[in-house]
């Protein structure tokens, strides 16, 4: 028998309370199976109209000029021209873009990585890989630029992006302003779902910024 705080508990009581709460389980799971679905159709039509999926109409096709191993899910291309650096004479920005994320994600980045740090090496030019990670519930990718530069402004890089993020964002961060990514992946360096910004110069590593604000903080800050 169940216990109740009632003095006279009838087996109709019972059956009564036993039936409803069969009925509000079956509304609390039909609740979630429509919440399910609509997140879902939500997606799936952000993804349509994304231009950085594989199956979308507005991904630009003829820009792809690699992908990965896994079907779809890590390609390189090159950006398009209203990109604000790629009309820049003797830029190209390499967009490596993951969906979902891999499971093998290190492994993929070092490949292109090493890849794209070696063809810019044979042109005597340095390069920085920026990562700009905001508004994650409306954006499913990862998306990781490679920016080529000449030596001289490669060698000043790391002084530079130190500056500007020990000057971006709030005044009175509550998370460290400045995350050194020399001997930690930046994954293992933030915490899971909080927005950041990070910068690696060639294979080594770099800087990473936790954004207090994502309303202040550029989208366009690393270029």
């Amino acid at each position: 028998m169940e216990k109740t705080d009632r003095e006279y508990y009838t087996l109709d009581d019972m059956f009564v309370s036993k039936a409803a709460k069969r009925a509000r389980s079956g509304e609390e799971e039909e609740i979630q199976r429509r919440k399910a679905i609509r997140e879902h159709q939500q997606l799936a039509a952000r993804m349509e109209k994304c231009p950085y999926c594989f199956d979308s109409s507005e991904l630009s096709k003829h820009l792809i000029i690699a992908i990965g191993t896994k079907e779809g899910s890590v390609n390189a291309r090159v950006p398009t021209i209203k990109n604000e650096i790629s009309s820049m004479k003797g830029f190209v920005v390499l967009h490596l873009i993951f969906l979902p994320l891999p499971i093998d994600f290190t492994n993929s980045s070092r490949m292109f990585r090493n890849a794209l740090v070696k063809m810019f090496e044979a042109k005597d030019l340095d390069c920085v890989f920026l990562e700009t990670n905001m508004s994650m519930k409306k954006r499913y990718h990862m998306v990781y630029e490679c920016i080529p530069l000449p030596k001289e402004v490669g060698d000043m890089a790391p002084i530079y992006f130190k500056k500007a993020i020990m000057e971006s964002d709030e005044e009175w961060s509550v998370n460290k302003k400045l995350i050194d990514l020399s001997s930690k992946d930046v994954r293992k360096s933030v915490p899971k779902g909080l927005p950041y910004f990070s910068v690696d110069f060639g294979l080594q590593g770099g800087f990473a910024h936790i954004i207090e604000d994502q309303h202040k903080f550029p989208h366009y800050f690393g270029k």
